[in-house]
């Protein structure tokens, strides 16, 4: 893969989840790292994205479906710091 074709990558770094009261739907909002120099506790914060249960099921689903992608490839991570 060439440097043209990479895709700009923003490592989780953790999340809020929970319902929102009031509504049948799930908030979660992720932290995350800009810059491979930033360390955890400067994580950047997204905004709070809401999610009908059903969909929350159909994320968790297609999450297990490609962790075992993932896991069965002969793909790895770069050796290095891992936040």
């Amino acid at each position: 893969m060439s440097k043209q074709d990479d895709i700009p990558v923003f490592p989780v770094s953790g999340w809020k989840v929970g319902p929102l009261p009031g509504y049948d739907a799930l908030v979660l909002k992720f932290q995350y790292l800009s810059s491979p120099m930033q360390q955890l506790e400067e994580a950047q914060e997204s905004q709070f994205f809401a999610i009908t249960p059903e969909m929350a099921e159909a994320l968790i689903s297609d999450l297990q479906k490609h962790i075992q992608t993932v896991r069965n490839s002969d793909i790895h991570s770069p050796e290095g710091d891992k936040h």
